[in-house]
């Protein structure tokens, strides 16, 4: 009886689902095509669905199949915008229509949203086919569910709210997000809201990797937004630039690029790469892993962070605590204040002792924690099963 079980599990198509904005492609965007690829591995056939191009040719590059879906950019329909709500809610009929669609042709078992849009339409088409729907959420639910009593606000949130009747399970990302979707509803979620935490792949090809040179290596990997603490880094990389020799790396892109780009002007120090091919083995050079974002969930940058060894800073918010251990990995800092950024980043460029004790302290929480297959295979396919 068992090998049959096990037979029938290797045959189990999933169907997972993310959409973002096009110049997105952190751990939200990742993490759906890490998922896809450990399942191909052990057995199951996922299909992964999706309009940003930058994921679909992350996916295309795991040789993992993939639908170009539809998807609305416009996403804020608060305040006056929540008068166009019923051009929404026919998008969202078109968009059902076409999932029930897509989901008659390709027959999977599991349908796995991850996005707000797809929460509503993959959701009912799904549950008319008779398909199980798991939800993970990537820090959004707790702004989606806003002002859920109060009944002529957010009707969008209120059918989002509605169709989680119909999910098997609701991943949450870290225990900061379960008690502020707690908040937001004011009441405690039930057992389908489950915490399980990102992960990802080990690289132990890329523990030993050096920069060339004596500079002190400062990284970040983020979106360029006010709201990652971009310009917040910039001001505390000036106030430490002269005491001793340092580079600051920036990676990613975003709309608010040009505007950094002209804050750090002048400074030779301050490099922006973009998207490197291996954006990983570039970070793996550097020294010091910095993370001032103002808001997070559970950042995908400081599992990667933590399984390359790098010490830490980061601002003591959201789901950051649960990983970064003030003074045992890293440090945490108050958010949107540049002068104890630089006082953290000083103080671990010039105690080389303290910053090989933190990098190494970051690898066993990533060991023990965070690696993806570990997740998937004990936590995400009891619930496909």
């Amino acid at each position: 009886m068992k090998n049959a079980a096990d037979g029938a599990a290797r045959t189990k198509k999933v169907l997972i689902v993310r959409n973002a904005y096009r110049y997105d492609f952190g751990g939200g965007e990742r993490v759906p095509v890490n998922l896809a690829d450990v399942l191909s591995r052990n057995g199951y056939k996922p299909t992964i669905v999706s309009r940003s191009p930058k994921l679909l040719e992350y996916a295309a590059s795991k040789d993992l199949q993939t639908v170009h879906g539809w998807w609305w950019a416009r996403q804020n329909w608060s305040g006056p915008r929540v008068l166009l709500s019923p051009a929404y809610f026919i998008w969202q009929i078109l968009l059902t229509a076409w999932y029930l669609g897509l989901l008659t042709r390709l027959r999977p078992d599991v349908v796995h949203p991850q996005s707000k849009d797809d929460f509503i339409a993959a959701t009912i088409a799904a549950k008319l086919l008779g398909k199980r729907v798991i939800w993970s959420d990537h820090a959004d639910l707790k702004y989606v569910y806003l002002n859920d009593k109060v009944w002529y606000k957010n009707p969008i949130g209120k059918l989002v709210k509605l169709c989680s009747r119909g999910a098997y399970a609701i991943i949450l990302t870290s225990q900061n997000d379960k008690r502020q979707v707690e908040e937001t509803l004011g009441v405690k979620t039930d057992d389908k809201y489950k915490v399980i935490y990102n992960g990802i792949f080990d690289r132990p090809e890329l523990l030993n990797k050096k920069h060339d040179g004596n500079k002190v290596i400062f990284a970040a990997t983020s979106r360029l937004v006010t709201a990652k603490g971009i310009g917040e880094l910039i001001e505390a990389f000036e106030q430490i630039d002269q005491d001793f020799p340092a580079e600051l790396w920036l990676f990613g892109e975003g709309p608010e690029e040009k505007k950094f780009v002209a804050q750090a002007a002048g400074h030779s120090g301050i490099k922006f790469k973009g998207f490197p091919e291996d954006t990983l083995e570039q970070v793996a050079k550097a020294d010091i892993f910095v993370h001032p974002s103002y808001l997070e969930g559970f950042s995908i940058s400081l599992i990667e962070a933590a399984m390359l060894g790098k010490p830490i800073i980061a601002c003591n918010v959201g789901g950051n605590p649960e990983l970064v251990k003030d003074g045992i990995n890293g440090i945490l800092i108050p958010a949107c204040n540049s002068g104890a950024l630089a006082s953290a980043m000083k103080k671990l460029a010039t105690d080389k002792t303290l910053k090989e004790k933190y990098g190494k302290a970051a690898r066993k929480t990533y060991e023990g924690n965070f690696v993806f297959e570990n997740i998937i295979k004990e936590q995400y396919l009891p619930l496909y099963e």
